[in-house]
């Protein structure tokens, strides 16, 4: 955005002395917005209809909460030159990219160390990829600070290149966890024999009852990729005893079940070689919700989540529920691929 800036949206409210958590409620309101303060209390946004829209809404909610609040469209005040206006937003974001990439460092330096330690010959260094346990906690860490990232980049409305820094060493921390996963397909389970499709034509996949994301997702995989005609069977026990012509799947003791810290999506992924066919972007969005909330996946995991969980009561029937979610997945697929195409 143009450092010359010349219209802004000026905010000001004030709350009585007692509603201390509204206060703080608009406060939070108007940092995510990635507003700055200009004097005292008035805050300031770039003039866009989008922040407009929310400065709306929250004017209101602060007058239903008994304060008073002013919201108005200007040029900068007479004593502040736009360019003065402009250099508030980019200290705030440069010394918030500043913060992530305090957090981030460490994390990059211990994959570094552990990359390192890998590609040496055995015998030539103590150093070594760390467990898995570790490894999951390092990619966790990585996806929360890539969502902060994400975030900080949408308010990032005067940028100084600072973002891009903090940006590249995500990317840098990335492929490194990819590298440690032993992932050459781009699937992120590692230790994970290739199998053939063949070999799992005309079979019985069976997993537990009630399907959740996992299964719906890996049985999807299954009628995309492996065997458009194969059949699931739901038990309710934990475990099921290994019988021809079925294959068990997200269960104890199945042929394919969770790796470490990888889904059953994820290690099914690997196995079938299904790394270019089936988009990061969508195996991050099941790995968010089965393992970790959907807060820490990509932005609209949250959504999927939401969708899922109507189908899910809509359909208290595991197979009616199945054949519902194999459409949702299809859908995803598309749009994960056609935002790949996108980037590309």
């Amino acid at each position: 955005m143009d450092n010359e800036h010349s219209s802004w949206l000026l905010f000001s409210f004030t709350l009585p002395a007692k509603n201390q958590a509204g206060r703080m409620r608009a406060w939070r309101r108007l940092t995510g917005l990635g507003a700055v303060i200009v004097k005292s209390t008035l805050y300031a946004l770039p003039a866009r209809a989008d922040l407009a829209e929310q400065l709306t809404w929250l004017a209101r909610e602060v007058e239903e909460m008994g304060g008073e609040a002013l919201f108005l469209e200007a040029g900068p005040p007479s004593n502040v030159t736009a360019g003065e206006m402009a250099a508030l937003f980019t200290r705030a974001r440069d010394a918030d990219w500043q913060a992530l990439e305090d957090e981030l460092q460490p994390l990059l330096d211990h994959a570094r160390d552990a990359a390192a330690g890998k590609a040496r010959p055995a015998g030539r260094s103590r150093k070594s990829a760390p467990p898995a346990t570790d490894a999951a906690a390092l990619e966790q860490a990585r996806r929360k600070l890539s969502r902060r990232a994400e975030t900080l980049r949408a308010i990032d409305y005067f940028p100084s290149g600072r973002g891009q820094r903090a940006l590249a060493l995500l990317e840098e921390l990335g492929r490194i966890l990819s590298g440690l996963a032993g992932e050459p397909d781009g699937s992120r389970a590692p230790g994970v024999p290739p199998v053939s499709a063949a070999d799992y034509q005309g079979k019985a996949w069976v997993t537990r009852d009630n399907p959740y994301i996992d299964r719906l997702a890996s049985f999807w995989l299954v009628r995309r990729f492996v065997d458009p005609g194969a059949a699931v069977e739901f038990t309710g026990e934990a475990r099921a005893p290994q019988r021809d012509g079925a294959v068990r799947f997200d269960m104890a003791e199945a042929e394919f079940t969770h790796v470490g810290p990888f889904t059953t999506f994820e290690v099914m992924c690997a196995a079938f070689s299904l790394g270019s066919a089936v988009p990061e972007r969508l195996r991050a969005i099941i790995r968010a919700i089965d393992l970790d909330g959907a807060h820490s996946g990509p932005p609209e995991a949250a959504g999927v989540k939401l969708i899922l969980d109507g189908l899910c009561t809509l359909h208290t029937d595991a197979n009616t529920r199945t054949a519902a979610a194999l459409e949702l997945f299809d859908a995803l697929l598309a749009a994960t691929k056609q935002d790949q195409g996108e980037q590309q």
